[in-house]
């Protein structure tokens, strides 16, 4: 009787003792589907984060009456915010909006976050309702800026800004130079300083590889800060 008992605790012992492995284990999953869950709502919230910053925008301008609602019912549909990253003055890397044509949206990203890894510095990118919509006043603060609904200065042509297919980078450094003319007041054009344009720069041959224009190649005036897209067709409107 007592070897039994002996061998009945042995066996006891021998199962309290088996490897954890043996078990089933559920915990991956439920991490994994959590993971899920997690990467939805983020996304989500992008996405409603650039919905907001576009409308918001797309409002600036028709309270201020530069637009009225059917026209920016029609820029919504074909525009879109995109979220860009970039080097600042102080070495930081940040992020912020840009309005583009949804059709460039993964061009301008993609060109953002490789000028951004390569040290390329931005000044600033800020929205253009901060500058009530002035080319001006943006250009002498540096903002940097895609979609602005306005016309090419000193025409009545609708400028490639009014649908998100011309970029404006670092103004300020890379200005208009029309002769002794240079737009904006006091800019000076200086390619050796980091966030000028050039055509031995990175971010110049990234856009051109990417079927982009830049003004700086334009004769007999130069238009250093401008990248446009003249492949995609839109109805003026």
């Amino acid at each position: 009787m007592t070897g039994w008992i002996i061998k009945l605790s042995l066996s006891l012992l021998l199962i309290s003792c088996s490897p954890a492995t043996e078990r089933p284990v559920h915990t991956s999953k439920t991490a994994s589907k959590d993971s899920i869950i997690g990467s939805d709502v983020v996304e989500k919230d992008s996405l409603k984060e650039a919905t907001d910053f576009l409308f918001g925008e797309l409002k600036s301008l028709v309270d201020l009456k530069i637009i009225d609602k059917k026209k920016s019912d029609k820029l919504a549909v074909i525009l879109t915010a995109v979220k860009v990253e970039f080097i600042n003055t102080e070495g930081s890397r940040k992020e912020a909006f840009l309005i583009v044509h949804k059709e460039v949206a993964s061009q301008v990203r993609s060109i953002f976050k490789e000028i951004a890894d390569s040290g390329f510095v931005i000044d600033k990118i800020e929205p253009m309702s901060k500058y009530k919509w002035s080319d001006d006043s943006s250009m002498v603060y540096n903002n940097t800026s895609c979609f602005n609904y306005r016309l090419v200065s000193g025409t009545r042509s609708m400028s490639k800004h009014a649908y998100g297919l011309a970029l404006d980078i670092n103004p300020f450094w890379n200005p208009f130079v029309s002769g002794k003319r240079v737009s904006p007041k006091g800019a000076k054009y200086d390619i050796t300083k980091n966030g000028t344009i050039h055509r031995k720069a990175l971010i110049y041959k990234l856009f051109i590889k990417n079927g982009w224009k830049w003004g700086g190649d334009w004769i007999p005036y130069q238009d250093y800060q401008h990248f446009f897209n003249d492949k995609i067709k839109v109805k003026t409107f």
